[in-house]
C-alpha cells in the first residue's frame, strides 16, 4: 500500500472511529457533564485567557460544588462580566398621535409611569478546573502512556524539530492542556514529564497548527480537527497508535458537526498529511545518514539532552510578530 492509499485508510479508520465514540454511553455521559458549563460571550472569552490562559473548564464556585468538586483554598479568581435583566419604573411624558406633548389644565405636560426592562452588567468571579479539587469530572482524552526506545524517539523528536517552522520547547503547564502553538511567537511548547507517546502525538498536533493554520480563517473547531486527525495519522506512519486520545478528541470537537462535514474536513486535509509525513520521512533519512551516534541515557539525562538538542536547532528559527494561540 503507498503512502496515499494509507492515508486515506487511516482517514476512513478515524472517522469510524468518531462514529463509535458519538455512539458510546460514555460520551453521551460526557456530554452531559460539559453542558454544565456556560458559553461565554468573545469578550468573556477574551478576559477569561487573558488572566489564566491554561484554562480550560470555567464555572463558578456553586457550579463546581454541584459537581462534587471545590475551589482549593487561596486560588485567585477570574473575573468575567454577567448580564442581569431589570426592570424599572420611570416617568415619561405623554404624547398624542403626533408626537405633541399633551399638556394638563395648567399646561403642564402629562406624565405616566412605565415599566422599563433594562440589561446591565456587573462582574462576577469564576474558577478554571484546576484551581478546584474533588470528584473527576466525567472525562475523555485520557494522556497516552507507554515509552519507546529512545534512539527512535530522538529521532523523531529531531525530524520533526528539522522540519518546523517554530521552535520548540519543554514548559510546565496546568490542568489538562498538554501544548500549544504560538503563532504570534513561532514557538511549540510540550508540557513537561509526559510520556513518549504523549510527547510525539502532541509535538505533531502543534507542527499541524504551525504549517496549517498560521494564515487561516478556519474556525477553532476546524482547526482542531485538522491538527488533531494529522497527528493520528503520522503518529501511525511512525508507528504509534493514538487511537485512545485521538477517536475522542476528534470526537469532543466535532459532536455538533455533521458527519459529512467532518468527512469533508478529513479528506481535504489528506493531501497537506501526505507532505508532512514526505517531509518527517525525509528528515529521518538524513538524521540517519548522519550517523550521529547517541550514547544511552537515563530519562533526566535524555530530557537535558532533548532540551539542548532544541536549543541548538532553535537559534535557526526567526521569530516574528503577529498571530495568534492555539492549545491543544
Amino acid at each position: 500500500m503507498d503512502r496515499d492509499e494509507k492515508v486515506k485508510a487511516l482517514s476512513q479508520k478515524l472517522l469510524d472511529g468518531v462514529e463509535q465514540t458519538f455512539q458510546s454511553g460514555h460520551f453521551k455521559k460526557y456530554l452531559k457533564t460539559i453542558s454544565t458549563f456556560r458559553n461565554y460571550s468573545p469578550r468573556n472569552v477574551e478576559l477569561i485567557f487573558l488572566q489564566k490562559p491554561n484554562a480550560t473548564y470555567v464555572a463558578g464556585f456553586n457550579t463546581w460544588k454541584k459537581l462534587g468538586r471545590y475551589v482549593r483554598r487561596g486560588e485567585t479568581g477570574i473575573s468575567i462580566f454577567t448580564p442581569s435583566v431589570v426592570t424599572e419604573k420611570n416617568e415619561k411624558p405623554v404624547l398624542d398621535n403626533d408626537g405633541n406633548l399633551k399638556l394638563d389644565d395648567d399646561g403642564k405636560p402629562l406624565m405616566k409611569e412605565v415599566k422599563e426592562t433594562l440589561v446591565r452588567f456587573h462582574t462576577v468571579t469564576v474558577f478554571d478546573v484546576s484551581q478546584t479539587e474533588g470528584d473527576p469530572l466525567e472525562a475523555l482524552c485520557n494522556e497516552l502512556q507507554g515509552a519507546f526506545p529512545y534512539d527512535d524517539f530522538q529521532k523523531i523528536f529531531s525530524a520533526v524539530q528539522g522540519v518546523c517552522p517554530y521552535k520548540i520547547v519543554y514548559e510546565k503547564m496546568d490542568g489538562d492542556v498538554k501544548g500549544y502553538c504560538s503563532h504570534e511567537d513561532k514557538k511549540i511548547a510540550i508540557k513537561s514529564g509526559m510520556g513518549d507517546r504523549q510527547i510525539v502525538k502532541t509535538l505533531i498536533h502543534e507542527f499541524a497548527h504551525a504549517a496549517l493554520h498560521g494564515h487561516t480563517e478556519k474556525s477553532r473547531q476546524q482547526e482542531e480537527i485538522e491538527a488533531e486527525s494529522t497527528a493520528f495519522i503520522v503518529s501511525d506512519f511512525l508507528g504509534i497508535d493514538t487511537s485512545d486520545y485521538s477517536f475522542d478528541y476528534v470526537s469532543v470537537w466535532g459532536h455538533n458537526m455533521e458527519l459529512a462535514k467532518l468527512q469533508d474536513v478529513l479528506q481535504n486535509i489528506q493531501e497537506s498529511t501526505n507532505e508532512i509525513i514526505g517531509k518527517i520521512e525525509t528528515s529521518m533519512k538524513n538524521i540517519e545518514n548522519t550517523k550521529e551516534k547517541i550514547p544511552p541515557q537515563k530519562l533526566p539525562e535524555r530530557l537535558n539532552f532533548a532540551a539542548e538538542k532544541s536549543k541548538e536547532l532553535n537559534t535557526e528559527k526567526e521569530m516574528i510578530p503577529s498571530g495568534k494561540l492555539i492549545a491543544e
